[in-house]
């Protein structure tokens, strides 16, 4: 009867699957981004480009980063122009309409990652 040796090499299957779970994260921080940034208030575009300059979707952290982000982001008054999708607390407003996408997005994209190679 012949016998089967099965040997795993543990360090190379956490380090795939950390990887795929970074990418996609980063995935997934982008998209959340571009949606949390849909419902951003926005006069001359200052706010979307400092969250496009200062975020780490590599983390997962997403910042708007200008000197009046945290008072836009609390302030009830929200300009409608030039976006008329403009509301208070936008980012948590973006994560109650497609949270469930973007766990989706990260459970997708992490299967792929981790089958890569």
């Amino acid at each position: 009867m012949a016998g089967v040796t099965i040997t795993l090499n543990m360090a190379a299957v956490k380090e795939r699957l950390q990887e795929a779970a970074q990418r996609a994260v980063a995935d997934t921080a982008m998209a959340a981004l571009k949606d949390c940034n849909y419902y951003c208030k926005q006069d001359q575009g200052q706010l979307i480009a400092s969250s496009q300059i200062h975020s780490e979707p590599e983390k997962g952290i997403l910042r708007w980063k200008t000197p009046y982000a945290r008072r836009q982001y609390y302030l009830d008054a929200a300009r409608k122009k030039p976006n008329p999708n403009a509301r208070k607390m936008w980012a948590h407003h973006a994560a109650s309409v497609h949270g469930a996408e973007w766990l989706l997005r990260m459970q997708t994209a992490f299967t792929k990652y981790a089958k890569e190679r």
